[in-house]
């Protein structure tokens, strides 16, 4: 009994899990060149998890989102999805992000361009929150 309340209180204090160095990136219909910065497993105060795939491509400008909008539900469903049932990982929520640079997590960076984009997981699907 002892062990499992030990086990529960280091799974609350964890905030976020951080993986990088994943190999590969997926191919996408915008043809642009991806590189996965890091995979952030962030648990959220009501006990969710939500999955954040971030992607740097050196390629990214600022007018390109009517171009790359169509990889984000490509991503998601064909990439993101399928790794994290592999892990046996099942988050609430998906968010991807492109960015022109590798920019840590949670810093600002008003140069760079960066597009992000979040998908519900509903019954193995990406549903995506558009705002």
């Amino acid at each position: 009994m002892l062990r499992f309340a030990t086990i529960s209180f280091v799974a609350l204090l964890a905030v976020a899990t951080t993986v990088r160095g994943q190999e590969g990136a997926p191919a996408v219909p915008s043809g642009l060149d991806l590189t996965l910065f890091e995979l952030i497993l962030e648990n959220q105060p009501d006990g969710q998890v939500w999955a954040r795939y971030r992607f740097v491509a050196p390629d990214l400008q600022q007018s390109d989102f009517d171009r790359v909008s169509g990889d984000f539900p490509e991503i998601c469903a064909s990439y993101a999805l399928p790794e994290l049932d592999a892990r046996g990982t099942h988050p609430a929520m998906i968010v991807l992000s492109y960015a022109d640079r590798p920019i840590p997590f949670g810093e600002a960076a008003p140069e760079a361009v960066q597009f992000v984009e979040s998908f519900r997981v509903d019954q193995g699907a990406c549903i995506w929150e558009v705002y």
